[in-house]
Formats: structure tokens, sequence, C-alpha cells
């Protein structure tokens, strides 16, 4: 039986072509062209992502330019990990090109402080940033589950963000971390 969720190629020339949607455009490169350009796909994936769910979560909690609409907010959370993965991918890929090897941590904080020993940085913003998306998820799961391995619900209090100017320096600090990379 075919498979209707998934395929490795079809009749681009037919209606099909408006059916299916790709994945990544890295395979169609040549090899040396793909290792280049894979792990810059993916980060530029998650920052697109981020910038999109931003738009839409905006308009619906400020639906119009005096109004405030305070609900269960279902992106939000998955905005701030796009943001997140972004900024971890964008360490990774300076680290790695630095050092050789590939990251295997999700500690943004620890792997801050190894880029740091790493590249030199100035901008106080993109250290405020870490320091909230730490406080947020300081290990990569907070943004993802709403309990640990316990049972334990990770939200017990109140937070309040302020998305526009985290997406404004998300996107910095990529933009500067991709200048790193070698």
């Amino acid at each position: 039986m075919e498979n209707k969720y998934i395929r490795d190629k079809f009749n681009g020339l037919t209606e099909e072509v408006y059916k299916w949607d790709c994945v990544s455009i890295s395979p169609f490169f040549k090899e040396e062209i793909r290792d280049q350009t894979a792990e810059r796909e993916i980060i530029d994936a998650y920052l697109h992502s981020a910038e999109c769910l931003y738009v839409f979560f905006r308009s619906e909690n400020n639906p119009d330019e005096k109004i405030k609409v305070f609900r269960t907010n279902q992106m939000c959370m998955p905005f701030l990990f796009l943001c997140r993965h972004t900024i971890e991918l964008s360490i990774k890929a300076v680290l790695n090109s630095k050092q050789g090897k590939i990251k295997k941590i999700h500690k943004l904080k620890e792997l801050w402080e190894e880029l740091r020993n790493e590249v030199n940085i100035s901008n106080t913003d993109f250290d405020m940033l870490i320091d909230v998306l730490n406080i947020i998820d300081d290990d990569g799961c907070k943004l993802r589950y709403s309990n640990d391995g316990k049972g334990n619900n990770y939200n017990k209090k109140p937070c309040f963000i302020r998305a526009d100017l985290i997406l404004k320096t998300t996107k910095e600090l990529y933009e500067f971390l991709l200048k790193q990379v070698s």
C-alpha cells in the first residue's frame, strides 16, 4: 500500500505538485554543498517558524490596538521553544566550526558560557536573552513538556514576556553567530 503521508519522489509536472511539501531542499544539492547548507537550512527553518508563530499569536492576543485578550496562550510556549532552539543550534554551529566536535548538550547557559570562551561577545542584550531563556527553560524540556520525569509540574507561577524583544534579539543573535561560523 502506498503511504499517503510521505514519499521520496513524485511527478512534479502534474497536479500532485500542489499536494506535497518538500521537507528540506538540501538533498537536491551536490554532497559538498549539502554539507555546507544543511545545518544553516534547519536553523533558518526554526527562526522563520518563530517569526510566523509570533505574527499569529500577537494578532490573537491583541486583536485591536487597545484590546488585550488573556486566554490560554497555546502559541507562546512553542514560539519561545523555536527562539530557544534557533539559538541553541546557532551556538552549536559556531562551537562545531571552532572546535570540530558536535555538542550533545541542551543546556543553553552551559553552551553560552562555552561559546564566550571561543568568541568575544559584548552585546549585553544577548546575555540577558540567554538568562531569560534559561529562567524559562534551563534544560530544553520545560517548553516541550508540562511535567518533569517525576510528574512535577513545571509551570507553578505566572510568567510574562516581551515576545517582540525576544524575537528581535533572537534574530540579532542569530545573525551575529552566523558571522562566527568559519
